[in-house]
């Protein structure tokens, strides 16, 4: 019995061990453990990294908050330990429990975490596996949804976007569709389509169970219908991202904005306004969030067009402890808005947008063209500034020594005086509750006015002083004792004495400091910025005809003042009549007022006209085809050129120069001439004469002194000395005999008794009548100064026997020129060589003896 027992129990033990075995290996099992002992410790850490990016992003409540934060690296880094770990209990899961559900959960954490650390490609990767291997659809679409935000972050929106159109049509579980919404707000969120985005977030607004990002998400439904005007639809969504416990930021600024979707009609709605906001500057918790409240109580007084005081708020905004540099910089931004908009004083209003785009975050809506006007204010007053100071330095030089040197003394006493009263103010602001606030520098307000500076009168700076007494002392009366919080009643037998008020000019001038190194350092800086010379005037002047010009150009195209424009290009012209801008300026006069008034405009296309009749403006303005006329024109020399070029590459020279001689008489006002006319001049070389060549070349250079032809032209120049030099000199030279050449008729004369234009004349009417089939040209130089001989020579001959057979015909004409001849009267032919031989030795009684030889 006992063996019976014991073989029995072996038995029952096998089959315990053996059914163990078998559950340990099922897929409940397996499933029990993928999710207790690794997907749910990743995924707890996995979220606890995302609340920890969601606690310490600074959401900017001025602009539609962010769906999701950004992904902060030094979070993820500081959490490297939690996700490797997450990372890990994720992969054992996949690794040792391969077939239970839970395995491509686990995927989805591992492609999340590869995600957050910004390996975007393995994270697409991963999440596009779980697509295409999943048979758990909820878990498929979550990792799609996952996909989408992955291709976005990455850069790569197309991709976003096709993932989104296949998501539209598979069938959602509650959960997945609301998170698929979400994110595909997020995605017309980057796009900036507000509108779109709202659409999607209304569809979830309410099935939203995430406390915290239903109140984000109603926060931004209202951000959404604020901006388009619809107060109604906003306030109902700021009061619904106050329901449950949003976070306290969140609460602050949608009590603010529901204050400025609110219905304020009268002034008891207004009072309740302002003690609204006084209640939260009196909050303790408020403490850090003082620069918003004045800021929105500036917004909300702007509103009411109560814009001084608006001003006041906006300073103040700036002015608390610590301000955050966004908050201060839009509300520099509101000050510097409301001077240009409103006030139309760009000065003030170039002050505050320095300020403000000095310390703005590049992401606040609008910052490109923030910083465009800025720029626009900044040339606005480089070219007020160079007018004043200028006129001051051109005025006091006019001033006589004397006269000068007590002004120079009385300017000096001032400033001296100023340095003292600032020196006092900073001692009474390192007391004082209240700070007095620069624009530019967000701390006590400093003369910015150096002693080289000669523009006295700063408005800006008297804008900011009074803006910033009614700041801290209110509206007060100017009397005597004003500082007091309250004043004793004046006795009524006190002796009132009146104030005596001088004339600035009478006034006697305070006794001067005395003269010390330093004071007459500064008096001879002083002395040194007021031009003494002819020179240094013009100069001065100059730069005020440049300064009205830009600031005509700034007041139309930067601050949109046309008005002022034409002031500014009128007075150019009007005190500088022969300024180098005056066509600009004109015609800048005449586009103005083309469409407001058609009078003025005719009277300034007339003048340009007539003073500028050579302008390309003026050539427009009387024929408005005329760039079409020229462009046509263009062209054509152009086919003709071409034409030229090419009888000149294969060695016509003749043909090529006639070509082109026909062509420089047939056109004019053609941008292409000057290549024409340069390769005219360079045919001379092959037709005519290295000198007339030369000569040519000079004329070119004169005629276009810059330019890319010009500069090969000079280059051309420089060639022809050395070969000028290769010419014979000396008394034993020979003329060629090689007469197969080119030949020319020359004639010279002595320049006394013949007139050059009247032989040139005679003898184009003689070609034009007799040889016009030969298309011959006439040129002309300077043969031997000393005589008073020129040379005018007729070209080109293709041969000896052409050359011969014009001779007889020109010498039987001659005695019907009408012109003066004397005894040095000559014409010979002669060929290119040897023209070049006689022109460098003036030997003109050999050659005529040599001619006498060889031609007939």
């Amino acid at each position: 019995m006992r063996f019976r027992f014991l073989h029995i129990a072996r038995f029952f033990g096998l089959l315990a061990i053996t059914s163990l075995f078998i559950g340990c290996n099922s897929k409940g099992y397996q499933n029990m453990n993928a999710r207790y002992n690794g997907y749910f410790y990743a995924d707890q850490y996995l979220n606890e990294v995302n609340q920890q990016i969601e606690d310490s992003y600074q959401y900017n409540y001025d602009q539609v908050l962010k769906i999701y934060p950004d992904i902060d690296s030094s979070i993820i880094k500081s959490n490297k330990a939690k996700l490797d770990d997450a990372f890990k209990k994720a992969s054992q899961v996949i690794e040792w429990y391969g077939t239970s559900d839970w395995t491509d959960d686990n995927y989805l954490i591992i492609g999340k975490i590869r995600h957050l650390r910004a390996e975007f490609q393995f994270a697409i990767e991963t999440l596009q596996y779980i697509n295409q291997t999943s048979e758990d659809d909820p878990t498929r679409h979550a990792s799609l949804i996952a996909l989408m935000q992955t291709y976005m972050d990455a850069g790569d929106k197309d991709k976003a976007k096709e993932v989104s159109n296949y998501l539209e049509t598979e069938e959602l579980n509650d959960e997945n569709m609301a998170n698929y919404k979400v994110m595909l707000a997020y995605y017309y969120q980057r796009e900036q389509d507000y509108e779109a985005m709202a659409t999607n977030l209304k569809e979830v607004a309410e099935v939203i169970t995430k406390k915290d990002t239903k109140s984000r998400i109603n926060f931004i439904l209202g951000q959404i219908e604020q901006e388009k005007g619809q107060n109604t639809e906003a306030y109902k969504y700021y009061k619904a991202s106050l329901e449950g416990t949003p976070p306290y930021d969140l609460t602050f600024h949608a009590k603010l904005n529901m204050q400025q979707v609110s219905q304020v009609n009268g002034t008891a709605e207004i009072e309740r306004v302002r003690k609204f906001y006084a209640q939260l500057l009196k909050d303790g918790k408020n403490k850090e969030y003082q620069g918003k409240i004045y800021y929105e109580m500036g917004e909300f007084e702007k509103k009411q067009t109560h814009y001084d005081l608006a001003i006041g708020n906006y300073l103040q905004a700036v002015a608390v402890e610590e301000p955050s540099p966004r908050q201060q910089s839009l509300s520099y931004l509101r000050i510097g808005q409301l001077y240009f908009d409103i006030y139309e004083k760009f000065e003030l209003s170039s002050n505050y947008y320095d300020s403000a785009v000095s310390i703005m975050p590049s992401d606040i809506d609008g910052y490109p063209i923030h910083v465009k006007r800025k720029e626009v204010l900044n040339n606005f007053v480089t070219q007020l500034k160079t007018i004043q100071v200028n006129d001051s330095l051109l005025s006091l030089a006019e001033l006589p020594a004397i006269s000068l040197d007590a002004f120079l003394d009385n300017y000096l006493n001032q400033q001296e005086k100023e340095a003292k009263a600032r020196e006092k103010e900073e001692r009474q602001n390192a007391v004082s509750t209240g700070s007095v606030i620069s624009p530019s520098s967000g701390g006590g307000f400093t003369s910015t006015t150096s002693s080289s500076d000669w523009y006295y009168y700063n408005d800006a700076a008297v804008e900011l002083g009074t803006i910033e007494f009614q700041r801290r002392w209110g509206n007060r009366k100017l009397e005597d004792n004003w500082r007091r919080s309250s004043k004793e009643a004046s006795s009524t037998t006190e002796t009132s004495t009146e104030v005596g008020i001088t004339d600035d000019a009478t006034e006697k001038p305070e006794e001067a400091a005395p003269a010390d190194e330093g004071r007459a350092a500064k008096k001879k800086e002083l002395l040194a910025t007021i031009p003494t010379t002819p020179d240094a005037k013009d100069q001065l002047h100059l730069e005020i005809q440049e300064a009205y010009f830009k600031l005509g150009a700034v007041y139309r195209f930067g601050l949109e003042k046309d008005t002022k424009a034409a002031t500014s290009y009128k007075t150019l012209v009007q005190k500088y009549p022969d300024t180098g801008y005056k066509l600009e300026a004109l015609y800048a006069l005449y586009t103005l007022y083309l469409e407001t008034d058609a009078n003025q405009a005719e009277g300034y296309k007339q003048q340009i006209i007539d003073a500028f009749p050579e302008s390309l403006i003026a050539k427009t303005l009387i024929n408005p085809n005329y760039l079409a006329e020229k462009e046509a024109r263009n062209k054509a020399l152009q086919k003709v050129y071409a034409s030229a070029y090419e009888a000149y590459e294969n060695g016509e020279y003749v043909k090529s120069d006639q070509i082109l001689r026909g062509a420089l008489q047939s056109f004019e006002d053609v941008d292409f001439l000057p290549t024409v006319e340069l390769l005219s001049a360079i045919l001379k070389a092959k037709t005519e004469n290295l000198f007339s060549y030369e000569e040519a070349l000079k004329t070119f250079v004169s005629k276009y002194p810059e330019g890319r032809l010009t500069n090969y032209a000079k280059d051309l120049l420089i060639a022809v000395n050395p070969i000028k030099e290769t010419i014979v000199r000396s008394d034993d030279f020979e003329y060629s005999e090689d007469l197969k050449q080119l030949h020319l008729l020359a004639i010279v004369y002595n320049s006394e008794v013949t007139k050059t234009t009247d032989l040139k004349a005679a003898i184009e009417n003689f070609n034009k009548n007799s040889f016009s089939h030969l298309k011959l040209s006439v040129g002309q130089l300077e043969f031997d100064e000393s005589k008073k001989l020129g040379i005018v020579f007729i070209n080109s001959f293709e041969d000896k026997k052409t050359v011969e057979a014009y001779h007889r015909a020109f010498k039987k004409a001659l005695t019907n020129f009408t012109i003066e001849v004397d005894s040095n009267f000559n014409n010979f032919a002669i060929s290119r060589d040897n023209f070049q031989m006689l022109f460098q030795t003036k030997e003109l009684e050999a050659y005529l003896r040599f001619h006498n030889t060889f031609y007939q």
